[in-house]
């Protein structure tokens, strides 16, 4: 967290910062900015300057993440390797539709026989993956975290019944009963309607066009921008090939024809996707209009059915083990989606076999249909390489569950959307922290494990915080008050000062289990 000293215009906010990150890692239960202050022995001071680090002090969350563009030449393995970074997007579910940036999507939890809604607001994550020198597992350090909501559709005003009023009545008669008649409309409240009608005509007109700047590709495309531009910015990073895997939301025209330079896409195509060959080269000029592409190729799925396709084995690490994938290529092709100047390669992955028990029938997953922008790319770095995107969807559970991303309950638009691109940015560096001391196994340095939890190859974030929090505890019960860098002793006046740790009931917790 040292690298933070510049990210905040001043030390004394730095210190709130990291102070208040501290608070939320190893608050328990909800982690709430409330609880956060709350483990920093914060209770009985003004509060109010922790809530406005992240509404009023001026800081960027992108610079959050330069520690880790910092260390990533010494994590990839030689001076030649390529940046490996996923990309997708999250929801993190709301309970107020009133909240800035909340809008209705797909609840990912739901089952895949039926579709459910919920409030939430959507990010854009992307995360660098690294490994160790000897290969195995890979660690997924997030390095952005960005606020995506999708355009607001403006509400239509609601049309005002015609209120009847009855006109002057007419003299009763035993043949015709009485007739209210109704009197003509106002001319002003017609008036009124018609001002609300153009209105809601001028907040639909700019809505169709933040609906199409809002669309989730272009936030992906400007994330891999604004990475690729912070590995040009160091020169450890600045000649690396950065190799983007992404699934089919971003496998779009947008996406793969406005990619920086030295960046490659692997994405996850239709397996019904329309592709062609090459164009072959006709002497003398043709009759009629010039054609663009050439004949039909195969589609994804085709490839994967022909049997005169070279199955080529592909030995990558997946699932705690080394296996030979079985993938057929096909190169050269043209996707009209794409255009026809990009040219691209197909990669269909075999579906894999596996039991669910010893001598249990076999079973096969789905197979996997990816197109590449980079006709040269090694077959194992691509297909590891989207292997490895497993990571994120990890990155993704830790952040909500343990890690208690957009669980703060703000309503300012700034805070609303730079407090959990902190806690990502607290996830990360620990994550990063891990890895420099400990390296990517799971060492003595770690608590150890219940009876029934089996070796574990790494530490998962559920020992890091343990061990974090044990060691800032461990502080805590030989000093009356928590002394880490003195963020709790000098926060709370000698007057209220409590003869209990801030943390004392989570402390008895903690040594009991």
């Amino acid at each position: 967290m040292e690298g933070w000293r510049d990210v905040f215009s001043q030390e004394r906010t730095f210190r709130r910062a990291r102070r208040l990150v501290f608070g939320l890692i190893v608050s328990l239960r909800m982690h709430l900015t409330s609880n956060a202050i709350c483990a920093t022995g914060r209770q009985f001071v003004d509060w109010s300057t922790d809530y406005r680090l992240c509404s009023r002090s001026p800081w960027d969350p992108h610079r959050l993440f330069d520690p880790i563009f910092e260390r990533l030449p010494q994590l990839l393995d030689g001076p030649d390797a390529p940046v490996l970074m996923a990309l997708d997007d999250t929801m993190c579910k709301k309970s107020s539709p009133h909240i800035p940036g909340v809008s209705m999507g797909r609840d990912p939890m739901s089952p895949h026989f039926r579709v459910n809604l919920c409030y939430g607001i959507r990010f854009v994550q992307a995360s660098v993956l690294v490994t160790s020198k000897q290969g195995g597992a890979a660690r997924a350090l997030p390095v952005r975290f960005d606020f995506a909501p999708p355009a607001k559709k403006p509400r239509q005003p609601h049309r005002r019944k015609k209120e009847e009023t009855s006109g002057s009545p007419e003299p009763f008669t035993d043949s015709a009963p009485a007739k209210q008649q109704a009197s003509p409309p106002h001319p002003l409240a017609d008036a009124e309607a018609e001002k609300q009608r153009q209105e809601w005509e001028a907040k639909l007109t700019v809505y169709k066009k933040e609906q199409k700047e809002k669309r989730l590709p272009l936030a992906g495309l400007q994330v891999i921008r604004s990475v690729r531009e912070s590995l040009d910015q160091r020169p450890g990073t600045h000649d690396r090939i950065l190799i983007v895997s992404g699934d089919g939301s971003y496998t779009t025209r947008d996406v793969v024809r406005g990619l920086p330079g030295r960046t490659t896409y692997i994405g996850r195509i239709r397996k019904d996707a329309k592709l062609h060959d090459a164009l072959p080269a006709t002497p003398g000029k043709s009759v009629g209009r010039p054609r663009r592409y050439g004949v039909l190729a195969p589609t994804p799925q085709q490839i994967l059915q022909d049997d005169s396709i070279e199955t080529i084995k592909v030995k990558c690490f997946a699932a705690g083990t080394t296996h030979d994938i079985p993938v057929k290529v096909r190169r050269l092709v043209y996707w009209r989606t794409a255009g026809c100047d990009l040219p691209l390669q197909v990669v269909v992955i075999k579906p894999l076999g596996y039991r669910l028990r010893k001598g249990s029938r076999l079973l096969y997953r789905k197979p996997a249909f990816l197109i590449c922008t980079d006709l040269n790319l090694d077959l194992h770095t691509l297909v590891q390489a989207y292997v490895y995107r497993w990571e994120i969807e990890c990155n993704h559970r830790d952040e909500k569950s343990l890690m208690g991303v957009a669980q703060g309950q703000v309503w300012n638009p700034d805070a609303v959307r730079r407090l959990p691109q902190l806690q990502v940015a607290s996830y990360s560096l620990l994550l990063l922290a891990s890895v420099l001391s400990a390296g990517f196994q799971r060492t003595a340095v770690y608590l150890p494990l219940p009876k029934w939890r089996r070796a574990s190859a790494r530490a998962s974030l559920l020992d890091l915080l343990n061990l974090l929090r044990s060691q800032i505890f461990a502080r805590g019960m030989d000093a009356p008050v928590v002394s880490l860098d003195a963020f709790a002793s000098a926060a709370t006046p000698a007057a209220l000062k409590s003869s209990k740790s801030p943390l004392a009931a989570e402390t008895v917790a903690t040594l009991a289990a």
